[in-house]
């Protein structure tokens, strides 16, 4: 008779244990993190009644937790992809707008620049009209000057969130390391300690939104978290924290470090998660952009500049810079083990490149990188005053103060700077060279068909420029210049002499005379007006197949393109991580209709154990009063 009580008594308390259990996912439905769980029952062990096995109830073996570690790796993973292109996508996002506002934006701030030398040309005397073109230059220069700090702000921004999310996963680390010591004193308990798992997965699947993140399991239940690159956040009870460092080129960008790198930057290995898209952002979309934003201003700089060094302003005076602008940065490391410097400047601006550079010494010899591509780029040269390093084919020439120790290096950015620092240098219109600054003429003497041409101006710095020159033909094809020596003529050919280049067409006749002299005097003259006005469409990078407009509008549609693309890949893993996240649900969720189900079952179930143990309690209270009967 026990036995039958037994049985019952077992059920009532299985049934009811279910019914807590059921009732528990009922009410986390909602809790995130949580892992539905389940009660497991098994078949107590059998008594022996008689020789016969019969059974003795139900035990109640353990609650376990419906958990898929493939599922939740599968989107752990997913979150950090797409947490990674969301950072990304917000800053690639802002630079399109940014670049892409062409209504008094850059585009037209050009625009009317050059628009300005056309009005000047048009009237080249018109105090007004130079007074108007100074006004464009500096609105040029203004536009190009908020948009680099527009850019740093970015940069800015992307500092301050890189620390946010460094100081948030130091604090879940923390966490996941005490919930790893709970698990841990736990694990002999021989029911696992689901909240606690519970709690722990919800934080890895935190950290994996913010940096790309791989665990183990240990054999008392512990896990070990390593970021993607293998370094460890988390082994077993051991906590190692991340922090920000300088860059140890440029110690106003922060990059992230570890204690279990002794403080170095792991900045490089870090590429996915929010973090990982904070440092996307910067390197490759704000920092190019800098670069092509500089690129356009140093074009425009050095080409008006150059300008108006070719020409001759209203007091006959060869045309001063037009525009300052800040020369390439070179930066030594933080780890250099001297205090030699270097100091670049531009050879050829057709050569020049959006790219930065990273210069080495080792082994008593140069090595110079591109940063962009890491391709190797050819050195002349010493390195000294005398003889520069010269990188011909990116227009770099390249001076150190003294020799680096090995193992110097130096980040070179030609153009980072020339955005945030281009300013207008002339104050006084009358200054602006819109005249030629060589003229050209045929003596009235001459007898021979022969024409010159007005000239053009090579080397606006040659000391010589606006010395008189005579060219006389000695015979219809041989010529003096100055009246010295003999040199072969060539109809339509170049004759090139202190810092100019004439041609002199047609057939000349001995004794023919032509000159080349100074423009004093033409103030009427608007030849070096045309050409300022005409550069906005004139080759200059590239090695003269891109105008400052066309760089213009490949930034602006470059910008466009990576936007574009970044939406795309988001839009894509969105989906992706939406089908993870639904793997997980199907597994893991709380389905209120089940547990409605379940809970009718097992109320069904423990009232006919119930009504099982009346019955067994009315078999026992006849079997008493059968007994009390006999023997009364």
């Amino acid at each position: 008779m026990s036995s039958i009580f037994g049985i019952d008594l077992s059920a009532l308390q299985a049934f009811q244990q279910a019914i807590e259990v059921t009732s528990n996912n009922v009410a986390n439905a909602s809790t995130p993190g949580y892992d539905e769980e389940s009660i497991e029952l098994a078949t107590a062990l059998p008594q022996n009644a008689g020789g016969f096995a019969i059974g003795s109830g139900v035990d109640v073996t353990g609650v376990q937790r419906a958990y898929s570690q493939a599922a939740t790796t599968q989107l752990n993973t997913s979150q950090s992809t797409l947490s990674q292109l969301t950072a990304l996508q917000n800053y690639t996002s802002q630079i399109d707008n940014l670049f892409g506002t062409t209504a008094g934006g850059l585009t037209t701030a050009l625009q009317t620049y050059y628009s300005g030398w056309s009005a000047v040309a048009d009237d080249p005397t018109s105090t007004s009209a130079r007074e108007a073109l100074l006004g464009d230059a500096n609105a040029l220069a203004a536009n190009l000057n908020s948009t680099s700090s527009q850019l740093q702000g970015l940069n800015s921004d992307v500092n301050t969130r890189i620390t946010a999310d460094v100081n948030q996963i130091n604090s879940i680390s923390t966490q996941i390391t005490s919930l790893n010591t709970q698990i841990a004193q736990s694990s002999g308990s021989g029911q696992a300690p689901n909240q606690l798992l519970d709690q722990r997965d919800e934080l890895v699947s935190n950290l994996s939104q913010l940096a790309g993140v791989t665990t183990t399991s240990n054999s008392d239940g512990s896990i070990n978290v390593y970021l993607g690159n293998g370094q460890p956040l988390v082994l077993d009870q051991n906590t190692y924290q991340l922090s920000t460092v300088p860059n140890e080129f440029n110690a106003s960008q922060l990059e992230v470090a570890s204690t279990a790198s002794d403080g170095a930057s792991i900045s490089s290995s870090i590429t996915s998660g929010d973090l990982g898209g904070l440092l996307a952002a910067r390197t490759q979309t704000i920092d190019p952009a800098l670069n092509q934003l500089g690129q356009i201003a140093t074009a425009v700089a050095q080409t008006a500049n150059t300008q108006q060094g070719s020409g001759l302003d209203l007091n006959g005076q060869l045309g001063s810079a037009l525009f300052s602008v800040g020369a390439p940065v070179a930066t030594g490391s933080s780890a250099n083990t001297d205090a030699t410097t270097a100091s670049v400047t531009l050879s050829n601006i057709g050569a020049l490149t959006s790219d930065n550079y990273l210069l080495s010494y080792k082994g008593g010899a140069y090595t110079l990188t591109d940063a962009t591509t890491g391709a190797n780029i050819a050195l002349t040269g010493a390195g000294t005053g005398a003889s520069p390093l010269t990188a011909s084919s990116v227009g770099l020439s390249i001076v150190l103060s003294g020799t680096p120790a090995s193992g110097d290096q130096f980040l070179i950015q030609p153009t980072a700077q020339a955005a945030s620092t281009i300013g207008v240098a002339i104050t006084d219109p009358s200054g602006l060279a819109a005249a030629g600054a060589i003229q050209t003429s045929a003596a009235d003497t001459n007898t021979g068909s022969a024409t010159i041409g007005p000239g053009t101006v090579l080397d606006p710095t040659n000391p010589n420029l606006l010395n008189t020159t005579s060219i006389q033909f000695l015979t219809p094809t041989t010529y003096s210049v100055n009246g010295a020596g003999s040199f072969a003529y060539t109809s339509g050919g170049d004759v090139d002499l202190d810092g100019w280049q004439v041609q002199i067409s047609g057939t000349p006749a001995a004794g023919d005379t032509f000159t080349v002299q100074s423009n004093a005097g033409g103030t009427g003259d608007n030849t070096n007006a045309l050409a300022a006005a005409n550069q906005q469409t004139t080759g200059v990078l590239s090695n003269g197949t891109i105008s400052v407009s066309g760089a213009v509008g490949a930034m602006i549609s470059g910008a466009g393109a990576i936007a574009q693309q970044v939406n795309t890949a988001q839009t894509a893993q969105t989906a992706v991580n939406t089908q993870a996240t639904t793997n997980v649900q199907s597994i893991s969720g709380v389905n209120l209709d089940e547990e409605a189900a379940n809970l009718m079952q097992w109320q069904q179930a423990y009232q006919a154990s119930a009504q099982a143990l009346s019955v067994a309690n009315g078999l026992f209270t006849t079997f008493l009063d059968s007994i009390n009967g006999t023997y009364s």
